[in-house]
Parts: C-alpha cells; structure tokens; sequence
C-alpha cells in the first residue's frame, strides 16, 4: 500500500515539476520579447515627415514612425529642409523597404537603417548631401557617415551648395521658442 510518506514525497515532486515548467515557459516568452523588440522587418513607406523621419505600415497594418539611424537632415523650415524631405521622398515614398531596427529614441520613434534594394538610403542621404552624420554633443559615432559627409562637402552636393550651411542642432539651438 502507498504510506502517507510516499503520498507527500509525490506530491512535492508535482510541485517541482510545476515550478520548473513555469520557469522555463517565462524563459521562453522573456528570449521571445527580446528578440521581438529590435527585430528587423518590412514596410510600406507611407508618409514622409522630414529628410530624416518616415512612416512605415507593416504587412500586419501597424504603423511605425522611423527616425532614420545615424544622420541628421535640416528641418522643415530651415535652408535645403524641404530639399532633404523631396529628395528621400523620390527614394522611398510608396516603396516597400527593409528597417533594420535598432531600438527607440527619447520620442519613441523606431531608430532605423532603412534599405532598398540592397541600399543603404540612410547613407544615400549624406552621401547626396541631403543630411549630415548625426552627432550626439558633436560627436558622430558613425565614422561611414562622417566620410560620406565630407566627401559631399568637398564635392559641393545638396546643402553642401550652401555658403554657409548650418546643421540642424545648431539651427534648432538658435530657434528654441
């Protein structure tokens, strides 16, 4: 016959079973968020805000605001902003494209490389002379940006046409309201 101690000895063992099932289904749903969260994905570019910031709707009709990765385009009412917005406009408006999402910014927009057929339309941008290389307190993290900025400068392309450009975090520095 089964003891009062084999009963018990049974049901702890259940109780661990059920712990242990627990955990590793938590394990599995925690990796999975992760690896959701910056998970590349493709897109219907359906508005495009400024030379740097783009709306993309998913296959699954979620819309997503891209702050594209690592450049720095003039704002909208600077010199060249509305140059910036057309110009990435005729690249990507209406197109599908690849975001390689790396994560948010402080406005919680997805920070992004977008690609098109295999381009980098985030350095197409600089290259062109339609944005600069992103600098965090003038600092640009980016060394590929940084060099396609200077090669449009010395080439005189885009905003580099300029006499004197001026880039967007000073402009938005000297019209703080």
């Amino acid at each position: 016959m089964y003891s009062v101690y084999n009963i018990i000895n049974f049901s702890y063992l259940l109780l661990i079973m059920h712990f242990i099932k627990q955990f590793f289904i938590s394990l599995i749903l925690f990796f999975s968020l992760i690896t959701l969260a910056h998970a590349d994905f493709k897109g219907k570019v359906v508005k495009v805000i400024d030379g740097d910031t783009i709306e993309v709707l998913t296959l699954q009709k979620q819309k997503f605001r891209i702050r594209l990765l690592d450049i720095d385009a003039p704002e909208s009412h600077q010199a060249y902003g509305n140059a910036s917005r057309k110009y990435l406009a005729s690249l990507i408006a209406g197109d599908t494209v690849l975001v390689k999402d790396k994560g948010k910014d402080v406005y919680q927009r997805t920070l992004a490389t977008i690609i098109k057929n295999n381009v980098d339309i985030n350095a197409k941008m600089v290259a062109n002379g339609y944005a600069w290389a992103y600098r965090y307190k003038g600092v640009a993290k980016n060394k590929k940006m940084v060099t396609l900025e200077d090669n449009a400068k010395s080439n005189k392309k885009g905003l580099w046409k300029d006499k004197n450009p001026i880039a967007p975090w000073n402009f938005r520095h000297n019209n703080q309201r």
